[in-house]
């Protein structure tokens, strides 16, 4: 067995699902993966670059490891657009397999997560003014058919869930004239015992084509990922994002005709430069006028070769405060779309078991626990809510199963 690694990794599931690459070409390569960062000899960081506060971190973990005497492997967004000295390697993943000697490149084989993650797409033709994504990802680009029907066939032997994903995936198949729908009726088709999710998409890629294949395919959960970024179309276009609040507005309203109880989620950036009290408050109202399950909030990360750089910044204490009033709406809105199933059955995809009570996802992003055996690990089960203690999971038992 040659040496052993360990890998920390930050920010999305599209780095998650590199880190797992990257595992899965090591190990066939002769390596061994550890899950401890003391047995290993050497540590691979896989940064993130989306805010300040991300890629500090990533270098703090570069910087913590290299105390302890340990070969440091720095890659991921950070890492491309900021090379780390202090590492003893810094590069992209493919830079990363080179290092390591891997020549020849196979399927994933494995996923430490209990629901995989599969990617289709990289890279980003948006050119959103806050955003240092494309330039580390590159143009966008689809993966072919045959790698993903080949990553989804070996996943399928792992797990019983599988979220898509990729940097802009609604752009998938583009080069070929397919589209994410066209993607999506082939999985759900090829692999009728998987479940599969979308991850973040853009509202320009939303269409009737890909609602109907969710809806009409028993095996995609109803839960789609919709960055709006702010409320205002004056900072929406300061932004440079490519709608305005209508246009998001009438998305939503096209899925929910599709599905009223369809999980929604979306991101939200408080305090971008020039984001007035009035600006402000159209997020609010935004997130006020629809049952949204969940939202997340992030103060404006100034990332340095963006057009939004050296903007004149909302000040540091009225930030906080636009965070504080916006995460009490958050916790609310959360609230009540939990509360809309409590005596309703979802399909629990059970994560792990910890004391008597299993934990799990539901197919529209609720988590839920429920008691039960440790065998039952990797299923997919019928669980009637019961209670919302107000804790973000929700308490439930299995439909038909004796504990």
């Amino acid at each position: 067995m040659g040496r052993r690694i360990y890998f920390k990794t930050f920010g999305c599931r599209t780095n998650q699902y590199d880190t797992e690459f990257l595992k899965g070409q090591l190990r066939r390569a002769g390596y061994e993966i550890t899950e401890d960062p003391e047995e290993a000899e050497v540590v691979v960081v896989n940064s993130c670059a989306v805010t300040h506060k991300a890629e500090r971190e990533s270098r703090r973990e570069v910087r913590r490891h290299l105390k302890r005497g340990k070969e440091v492997v720095y890659t991921g967004c950070a890492a491309k657009l900021n090379p780390y000295d202090l590492a003893h390697f810094t590069g992209a993943i493919e830079d990363v397999l080179q290092y390591f000697g891997v020549k020849e490149i196979s399927s994933i084989d494995g996923f430490t997560r209990a629901r995989g993650i599969l990617k289709v797409q990289e890279g980003c033709d948006f050119v959103c003014s806050y955003c240092v994504i494309r330039f580390a990802r590159g143009k966008s680009r689809s993966f072919p058919l045959e790698r993903i029907l080949s990553d989804a066939e070996r996943l399928s032997e792992i797990t019983k869930e599988i979220t898509l994903t990729g940097i802009q995936i609604g752009d998938w198949g583009k080069e070929w004239g397919m589209d994410l729908a066209d993607l999506l009726s082939i999985l759900t088709e090829r692999f009728p015992d998987v479940r599969f999710r979308i991850s973040s998409i853009s509202p320009v890629h939303i269409t009737e084509k890909l609602l109907a294949v969710m809806v009409e395919r028993e095996n995609v959960c109803p839960h789609l990922h919709v960055s709006v970024q702010s409320g205002s179309d004056r900072i929406l276009k300061a932004m440079a994002r490519p709608y305005t609040r209508r246009f998001y507005e009438d998305r939503l309203n096209l899925v929910y005709s599709f599905n009223p109880e369809m999980a929604v989620g979306t991101d939200v950036i408080v305090g971008f430069p020039g984001e007035t009290e009035e600006d402000f408050d159209e997020t609010l109202s935004l997130i006020r006028g629809y049952p949204f399950a969940y939202v997340h909030a992030f103060e404006y990360s100034p990332r340095p070769g963006t057009p939004a750089y050296g903007l004149k910044e909302v000040h540091s204490a009225v930030k906080k405060e636009r965070m504080r009033r916006i995460q009490a709406l958050i916790t609310e809105k959360r609230r009540e779309y939990r509360r809309r199933f409590v005596g309703r059955v979802l399909n629990v995809y059970v994560e792990k078991r910890e004391g008597d009570l299993l934990y799990g996802t539901s197919e529209n992003y609720l988590k839920v626990a429920f008691p039960g055996e440790e065998d039952l690990v990797g299923q997919i089960l019928p669980v009637r809510v019961v209670e919302d203690r107000d804790t973000g999971v929700l308490i439930g038992e299995a439909v038909g199963l004796r504990v």
